[in-house]
Protein backbone atom coordinates (compact mmCIF):
# COMPACT_ATOMS: atom_id res chain seq x y z
CA UNK A 1 0.00 0.00 0.00
CA UNK A 2 1.21 3.51 -0.65
CA UNK A 3 0.55 6.66 1.33
CA UNK A 4 1.41 10.13 0.00
CA UNK A 5 1.97 13.43 1.78
CA UNK A 6 2.78 16.91 0.45
CA UNK A 7 4.90 19.67 1.97
CA UNK A 8 5.46 23.25 0.82
CA UNK A 9 8.81 24.97 1.44
CA UNK A 10 9.34 28.67 0.72
CA UNK A 11 12.70 30.40 0.62
CA UNK A 12 12.44 34.15 1.15
CA UNK A 13 15.02 36.10 -0.85
CA UNK A 14 15.18 39.33 -2.85
CA UNK A 15 13.74 37.33 -5.72
CA UNK A 16 11.15 35.09 -4.05
CA UNK A 17 11.83 31.40 -4.52
CA UNK A 18 9.03 28.90 -3.87
CA UNK A 19 9.67 25.18 -3.62
CA UNK A 20 7.15 22.37 -3.57
CA UNK A 21 8.38 18.98 -2.46
CA UNK A 22 6.39 15.81 -2.86
CA UNK A 23 7.10 13.08 -0.32
CA UNK A 24 6.03 9.49 -0.66
CA UNK A 25 5.95 6.85 2.07
CA UNK A 26 6.61 3.54 0.39
CA UNK A 27 5.72 0.23 1.96
CA UNK A 28 7.51 -2.80 0.54
CA UNK A 29 6.26 -6.33 1.17
CA UNK A 30 8.42 -9.41 0.70
CA UNK A 31 6.42 -12.39 -0.60
CA UNK A 32 7.65 -15.73 0.63
CA UNK A 33 6.28 -18.98 2.06
CA UNK A 34 6.26 -17.46 5.50
CA UNK A 35 4.55 -14.39 7.01
CA UNK A 36 5.13 -11.16 5.09
CA UNK A 37 8.11 -9.07 6.13
CA UNK A 38 7.28 -5.39 5.78
CA UNK A 39 9.83 -2.59 5.57
CA UNK A 40 9.08 1.12 5.56
CA UNK A 41 11.07 3.64 3.53
CA UNK A 42 10.58 7.39 3.30
CA UNK A 43 10.95 9.20 -0.03
CA UNK A 44 11.55 12.87 0.83
CA UNK A 45 13.38 15.75 -0.90
CA UNK A 46 14.19 19.41 -0.40
CA UNK A 47 15.44 22.18 -2.66
CA UNK A 48 18.90 23.39 -1.67
CA UNK A 49 19.82 26.86 -2.86
CA UNK A 50 22.73 29.28 -2.62
CA UNK A 51 21.43 32.73 -3.44
CA UNK A 52 23.17 36.10 -3.78
CA UNK A 53 20.72 39.05 -4.02
CA UNK A 54 20.95 40.72 -7.45
CA UNK A 55 22.36 44.18 -8.09
CA UNK A 56 20.16 45.50 -10.90
CA UNK A 57 21.80 44.56 -14.23
CA UNK A 58 24.55 42.40 -12.72
CA UNK A 59 24.41 38.59 -12.88
CA UNK A 60 23.42 37.00 -9.59
CA UNK A 61 24.28 33.65 -8.10
CA UNK A 62 21.46 31.13 -7.77
CA UNK A 63 22.78 27.60 -7.30
CA UNK A 64 19.86 25.15 -7.25
CA UNK A 65 20.25 21.50 -6.23
CA UNK A 66 17.74 18.87 -5.11
CA UNK A 67 18.62 17.01 -1.90
CA UNK A 68 17.39 13.54 -0.95
CA UNK A 69 16.43 13.95 2.71
CA UNK A 70 14.60 10.61 2.86
CA UNK A 71 15.77 7.09 3.61
CA UNK A 72 15.47 5.51 0.15
CA UNK A 73 16.99 6.32 -3.27
CA UNK A 74 14.77 8.37 -5.57
CA UNK A 75 14.56 10.02 -8.97
CA UNK A 76 13.85 13.75 -9.06
CA UNK A 77 12.52 16.30 -11.50
CA UNK A 78 12.13 20.07 -11.29
CA UNK A 79 10.26 22.88 -13.00
CA UNK A 80 11.42 26.50 -13.26
CA UNK A 81 8.88 29.26 -13.76
CA UNK A 82 8.97 33.06 -13.75
CA UNK A 83 6.43 35.44 -12.24
CA UNK A 84 5.80 36.97 -15.67
CA UNK A 85 6.67 36.32 -19.31
CA UNK A 86 8.60 39.60 -19.72
CA UNK A 87 11.05 38.62 -16.99
CA UNK A 88 11.48 35.18 -18.51
CA UNK A 89 12.23 36.67 -21.92
CA UNK A 90 14.98 38.85 -20.40
CA UNK A 91 16.56 36.11 -18.29
CA UNK A 92 19.63 34.02 -19.10
CA UNK A 93 20.95 31.02 -17.14
CA UNK A 94 24.46 29.65 -16.71
CA UNK A 95 25.63 26.41 -15.08
CA UNK A 96 29.24 27.60 -14.82
CA UNK A 97 31.09 28.68 -11.64
CA UNK A 98 28.62 26.96 -9.34
CA UNK A 99 31.27 26.84 -6.61
CA UNK A 100 32.46 30.41 -7.10
CA UNK A 101 31.18 33.88 -6.29
CA UNK A 102 32.70 35.14 -9.54
CA UNK A 103 30.17 35.39 -12.39
CA UNK A 104 30.97 33.20 -15.40
CA UNK A 105 31.94 34.58 -18.80
CA UNK A 106 29.18 36.07 -20.97
CA UNK A 107 29.42 33.26 -23.51
CA UNK A 108 28.22 30.69 -20.97
CA UNK A 109 24.73 32.19 -20.50
CA UNK A 110 21.74 30.89 -22.46
CA UNK A 111 18.15 32.08 -22.68
CA UNK A 112 16.00 30.87 -19.79
CA UNK A 113 12.88 30.45 -21.92
CA UNK A 114 12.60 26.82 -23.13
CA UNK A 115 10.94 28.06 -26.33
CA UNK A 116 13.77 30.45 -27.26
CA UNK A 117 16.52 29.78 -29.75
CA UNK A 118 19.76 28.89 -27.93
CA UNK A 119 17.74 27.97 -24.86
CA UNK A 120 19.39 26.85 -21.64
CA UNK A 121 17.49 23.57 -22.02
CA UNK A 122 19.98 22.61 -24.75
CA UNK A 123 23.00 23.41 -22.55
CA UNK A 124 22.15 21.74 -19.25
CA UNK A 125 24.70 20.40 -16.76
CA UNK A 126 25.61 16.72 -17.18
CA UNK A 127 22.91 14.48 -15.75
CA UNK A 128 19.94 16.78 -16.41
CA UNK A 129 17.49 16.41 -19.32
CA UNK A 130 14.62 18.70 -20.31
CA UNK A 131 11.28 17.29 -21.46
CA UNK A 132 9.35 19.83 -23.56
CA UNK A 133 6.18 17.72 -23.34
CA UNK A 134 5.66 18.44 -19.64
CA UNK A 135 8.12 21.28 -18.97
CA UNK A 136 10.15 19.37 -16.37
CA UNK A 137 13.92 19.04 -15.97
CA UNK A 138 14.70 15.39 -15.16
CA UNK A 139 17.73 14.11 -13.29
CA UNK A 140 18.85 10.88 -14.93
CA UNK A 141 20.56 9.21 -11.97
CA UNK A 142 18.95 7.99 -8.78
CA UNK A 143 19.83 10.21 -5.82
CA UNK A 144 20.95 8.28 -2.75
CA UNK A 145 19.76 9.24 0.75
CA UNK A 146 21.74 12.21 2.05
CA UNK A 147 23.03 13.12 -1.43
CA UNK A 148 22.30 15.98 -3.86
CA UNK A 149 21.90 16.32 -7.59
CA UNK A 150 24.48 18.34 -9.47
CA UNK A 151 23.28 21.96 -9.66
CA UNK A 152 20.46 22.50 -12.16
CA UNK A 153 21.62 26.08 -12.63
CA UNK A 154 24.18 28.38 -11.01
CA UNK A 155 23.80 31.97 -12.27
CA UNK A 156 21.03 34.23 -13.59
CA UNK A 157 21.54 37.30 -15.77
CA UNK A 158 18.78 39.76 -16.67
CA UNK A 159 19.25 41.70 -19.91
CA UNK A 160 17.45 45.05 -20.30
CA UNK A 161 17.59 47.59 -23.11
CA UNK A 162 17.78 50.43 -20.60
CA UNK A 163 17.72 50.95 -16.84
CA UNK A 164 14.09 52.02 -16.86
CA UNK A 165 13.06 48.46 -17.72
CA UNK A 166 14.53 46.99 -14.54
CA UNK A 167 11.69 45.47 -12.53
CA UNK A 168 11.44 42.97 -9.66
CA UNK A 169 10.89 39.39 -10.66
CA UNK A 170 10.21 36.06 -8.99
CA UNK A 171 11.64 32.69 -10.00
CA UNK A 172 9.74 29.64 -8.79
CA UNK A 173 11.42 26.23 -8.55
CA UNK A 174 9.19 23.20 -8.02
CA UNK A 175 10.57 19.74 -7.42
CA UNK A 176 9.11 16.24 -7.18
CA UNK A 177 10.54 12.81 -6.50
CA UNK A 178 9.60 9.19 -7.10
CA UNK A 179 11.15 6.13 -5.49
CA UNK A 180 13.38 3.82 -7.53
CA UNK A 181 11.31 0.72 -6.70
CA UNK A 182 7.78 -0.08 -7.88
CA UNK A 183 5.75 0.01 -4.62
CA UNK A 184 3.30 -2.57 -5.97
CA UNK A 185 5.84 -5.21 -7.01
CA UNK A 186 9.04 -4.33 -5.16
CA UNK A 187 10.90 -4.48 -8.49
CA UNK A 188 13.60 -1.89 -9.21
CA UNK A 189 12.83 0.43 -12.12
CA UNK A 190 15.32 0.13 -14.98
CA UNK A 191 15.86 3.89 -15.22
CA UNK A 192 14.37 7.34 -14.53
CA UNK A 193 12.12 7.19 -17.59
CA UNK A 194 10.40 4.02 -16.44
CA UNK A 195 10.03 5.35 -12.90
CA UNK A 196 8.32 8.55 -13.98
CA UNK A 197 6.23 6.77 -16.60
CA UNK A 198 4.91 4.48 -13.88
CA UNK A 199 4.31 7.46 -11.59
CA UNK A 200 2.30 9.30 -14.26
CA UNK A 201 0.44 6.21 -15.43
Amino acid sequence: MTKTKKRIAVAGTAAVIAAISVSVFAYFAAREDKPNLVGVGEDDISISETFTPPDQNQPYRKVVKISNTGSVPCYVRAKIEFSDSQSESRAYFSAENADSETPPADGTYYKASPAAAESYTAHLPAGWKYNAADGYYYYESAVAPGKDTVPLLAWVKMVYEDGAQVTPHDIFVYSESVQTVDPNTGVEYTDWKQAWSSFAG
